[in-house]
């Protein structure tokens, strides 16, 4: 278990099991390890409960069971109008869609040509076996329906082909980014650099096209850490950086943070990966336990943004990405959270982090929404809305970017219909000028989806379209699954509340 849960007892983490449905969104707040999970909320129930009603009401007439109900097209749709039943309207979604099936046909044609770029992905290497953090995954259970038989997952959940199934089988998602964690402990990396290389080339020649880029981890001031970098341009040839400023995200007692902005330790860095052509900087902020202050009180500074807007006016060559959208310790349903934001329209740390471009003059700055988006969906959808709108206003529709930290949360098409089908509540607007995230087609959503990555990661006009990976062998293959009747899992890879 992560250092995490050790130090922070009234989390009582467990892992998602057998007691859970399986539902085609999480009704609880998953972690992987990174931070404690909130317990279920009342409201969290309730929908539970709606969307179980919902099945029993509309499977029969669709010559369905429950599990198949859920797990269907049908279920998806139902999943959000529970939603809306408990926490008042912000997803669009139509009675004909749980229950027509011409109308689930429609919708799915109407994205069917969507390019989705996810920047934000996990698995672990074959070998990985450290029992801390991912060591759960050998007692786990998958979160599955009524009366159907269980069977005892593995370290393979979580592992390369169980993440090709779940990102590209079972979602919409075009490409992606491979991504990793630095650690003090090297047994604790989910992927070395050398691994993700490889497992990029791996998928890439089986799918016949590009599908999977990879970041390649830096840690400044940790020991070999230069020597780490030097070897990443040489030899991996990443697409993009991947850091931690809390130096190693599994403890709170890291012994090298760093800061975005030390002129002396990182600013030679960036001008290695200026001169390597690599300028795609991505940095993990935010995202930690509830009681950061009183545990780590010298290190929790190390994960909020006040490093950003210095070293981004520095440093013009690159692009500062900014994971999970810096969004403050797992709060977004704590109600003294929601309170500030319903008297002030603002959202702490992320707010922050969308004033970046306004307060620095700056341009190169995007935020990713990783984890940050999907926890929000599922607890609280009006400030889910919010928080993108946030994002939007400050920073610019081309500088928010798509990513759902798959496979901590299992497949991603529940995150991806949640976007699909959010909108910003009218108040919202009004009381803050928050602007409307538009259609799920709209010019807002198509950039954050897939356009804005693609940019700037320098995809041809070609490359940022569904249509030129169309007759790659994944898309073929992907279209025998689905003609052979697909097998979702419904299944989420992280701990809840032992409550």
């Amino acid at each position: 278990m992560s250092e995490w849960f050790k130090a922070d007892k009234a989390s009582k983490g467990r892992l998602a099991g057998q007691d859970e449905a399986g539902l085609p969104i999480p009704t609880r707040i998953m972690s992987n390890g990174e931070y404690s999970p909130l317990p279920q909320s009342a409201e969290q129930r309730r929908v539970e409960a709606a969307l179980f009603d919902l099945a029993d009401r509309f499977a029969p007439k669709l010559n369905l069971d429950r599990r198949s109900f859920l797990k269907s097209s049908f279920g998806m749709a139902a999943a959000f109008a529970s939603l809306n039943s408990v926490f008042g309207t912000s997803y669009a979604v139509a009675q004909d869609e749980m229950a027509d099936g011409e109308a689930v046909a429609d919708w799915a044609a109407r994205h069917a040509d969507q390019f989705i770029f996810d920047g934000h992905l996990h698995f672990v290497h074959d070998a990985y076996e450290w029992p801390g953090i991912l060591g759960f995954r050998n007692a786990a259970r998958f979160m599955q329906a009524d009366g159907i038989p269980q069977r005892d997952p593995n370290f393979d959940d979580v592992k390369f082909e169980n993440f090709v199934k779940e990102v590209y089988f079972d979602s919409d998602t075009t490409v992606g980014i491979i991504s990793t964690a630095t650690s003090d402990d090297p047994a604790r990396r989910f992927l070395t650099n050398e691994q993700i290389a490889a497992d990029v080339a791996r998928l890439n020649s089986a799918a016949g096209s590009r599908r999977l880029m990879g970041h390649a981890a830096f840690h400044p001031g940790a020991e070999g850490w230069w020597e780490a970098l030097e070897e990443a341009i040489e030899v991996h040839q990443p697409m993009s950086w991947k850091g931690y400023t809390v130096g190693d995200p599994l403890s709170p007692t890291s012994i090298a943070p760093w800061r975005l902005d030390d002129e002396e330790l990182v600013y030679p860095a960036y001008e290695r990966m200026v001169e390597a052509g690599i300028t795609n900087v991505c940095i993990h902020k935010g995202l930690m336990p509830a009681d950061y202050a009183t545990r780590m009180p010298d290190l929790w500074p190390y994960a909020t943004v006040d490093d950003v807007g210095k070293a981004a006016q520095d440093w013009p060559q690159l692009n500062f990405i900014i994971y999970h959208a810096a969004m403050r310790p797992v709060v977004i349903i704590d109600p003294g959270f929601v309170q500030t934001f319903e008297e002030t329209g603002r959202m702490e740390w992320v707010s922050d982090l969308a004033d970046i471009p306004d307060r620095f003059g700056v341009t190169n700055v995007y935020a990713d929404v990783g984890t940050s988006f999907g926890q929000g969906a599922i607890t609280q959808p009006r400030l889910a809305a919010a928080l993108m709108s946030i994002l939007v206003k400050g920073m610019g529709a081309d500088h928010v970017l798509w990513g759902t930290d798959a496979v901590w949360w299992g497949s991603p098409q529940w995150q991806i219909e949640a976007f699909r089908r959010i909108e910003v509540a009218e108040d919202l607007q009004e009381r803050f000028g928050l602007p409307a995230l538009g259609a799920s087609t709209g010019a807002t959503k198509q950039q954050i989806f897939g356009l804005n990555s693609a940019n700037i990661y320098g995809f041809s006009a070609a490359e940022r379209t569904v249509a030129h990976y169309a007759g790659d062998r994944l898309s073929q293959h992907k279209a025998d699954y689905l003609s052979d009747g697909a097998d979702r899992s419904n299944a989420y890879y992280g701990f809840i509340t032992g409550e």
